[in-house]
């Protein structure tokens, strides 16, 4: 008996550690991936990959920072920042 429950204790103190790991998603956040008003305020026209193309009926967005891990990095966080699917998140003039 004793020892089923060092066994059962065992077993929680390891569900409860791994759930502290996992933990809320504040830890996971960078910040500036969260929204694109974040965003702009680190990279003011918004971060493409590189060769990437503003698809605008306007005029189009060229003064983007052009850095294909960055955008890869915000959309893996926010895959909501590029919501015309044309290699920039948060464009803008």
């Amino acid at each position: 008996m004793h020892t089923k429950s060092i066994g059962v204790a065992l077993a929680t103190a390891v569900v409860a550690a791994t759930v502290g790991l996992a933990g809320p998603v504040a830890a996971h956040s960078t910040g500036i991936h969260d929204n694109c008003t974040k965003l702009n305020q680190k990279w003011a026209h918004g971060v493409g990959r590189k060769g990437a193309v503003d698809r605008t009926s306007g005029t189009r967005v060229t003064s983007f920072y052009r850095n294909t891990d960055a955008y890869k990095a915000a959309m893996a966080h926010n895959g909501t920042l590029d919501r015309d699917k044309d290699g920039i998140a948060c464009e803008k003039a």
